[in-house]
C-alpha cells in the first residue's frame, strides 16, 4: 500500500509542477497554425521527448550538468527563460498569417513544426523545477517508483493532450485567437519568472 500510495504521491508531485492543464491552452496557442494531424504529432512528440528527458535526468541528470557540461539549474533556469522570451515576442511581433484552420494547404513544414519540440518540451513542460523534483523523489522514493511515477504523469499528459482538438473545438476559433495573443504573453512571463528566478539563485550561491 505505501509503495502506490509513493507512486501516486510522486506522480501528483511531478503533474504539479509540469502544470499540463495550465500548458495546453498554450501549447494550442502556440501550434494554431499547423493542421490537425501535425498537431497531433507535434503533441506526441512533445510527451514522448518530455518524458524521456525525465527519465535520462532520474538517471545522470546531475552528473551530466555538474561534471560534463558544468552547468547549474540556475543557470539552465536563465537559457531557457530566454528562450520562451525571445520565442513569445516573435510570435507578438511576428504572427503567423496562417491562422484559417479550414485551409488544407498549409505552409508549414515538418521540419518548420518540429522546430518548436523544444520549447514545448523543454522548457515549458518539462523545466528545471521539473527536474529537481525528479532527483528529489528519486533519493526519496528509489528508482523503482521514481520510473512508475513518471509513467503515471505523462500517460494521463498523454490523454490530455490527446483530446486538445475537443477543446480548442468547444473554445471555437473566436476564443481561440483571443487566447493565442494571451498566451503569448503568459509564455513571455513564464520567461521571465524563470530567467529572474534564476539569476537570484546564481547571486544567492
Amino acid at each position: 500500500m505505501d509503495f502506490f500510495n509513493n507512486i501516486m504521491l510522486s506522480a501528483f508531485s511531478l503533474l504539479a509542477i509540469t502544470n499540463p492543464f495550465g500548458m495546453l491552452p498554450v501549447f494550442i496557442s502556440m501550434t494554431d497554425d499547423l493542421a490537425g494531424a501535425q498537431r497531433k504529432k507535434l503533441f506526441r512528440l512533445t510527451v514522448y521527448v518530455a518524458a524521456l528527458i525525465m527519465v535520462i535526468f532520474t538517471f545522470v541528470g546531475t552528473f551530466v550538468m555538474e561534471h560534463f557540461f558544468q552547468v547549474e539549474l540556475s543557470q539552465l533556469r536563465v537559457a531557457g527563460g530566454i528562450l520562451l522570451v525571445a520565442m513569445g515576442m516573435k510570435n507578438i511581433i511576428f504572427p503567423s498569417e496562417h491562422k484559417n484552420h479550414d485551409i488544407k494547404d498549409y505552409n508549414v513544414s515538418d521540419s518548420e513544426a518540429n522546430q518548436r519540440l523544444v520549447p514545448m518540451a523543454f522548457p515549458l513542460l518539462v523545466g528545471p523545477g521539473a527536474l529537481t523534483t525528479i532527483i528529489i523523489i528519486n533519493k526519496e522514493t528509489g528508482l523503482a517508483i521514481t520510473m512508475l511515477a513518471i509513467l503515471v504523469t505523462f500517460g494521463i499528459i498523454f490523454v490530455l493532450f490527446l483530446f486538445a482538438h475537443l477543446i480548442e473545438r468547444l473554445l471555437g476559433k473566436l476564443a481561440m485567437s483571443v487566447v493565442s495573443r494571451i498566451m503569448q504573453v503568459f509564455i513571455m512571463t513564464i520567461g521571465v519568472k524563470m530567467f529572474v528566478t534564476g539569476i537570484k539563485d546564481i547571486f544567492l550561491l
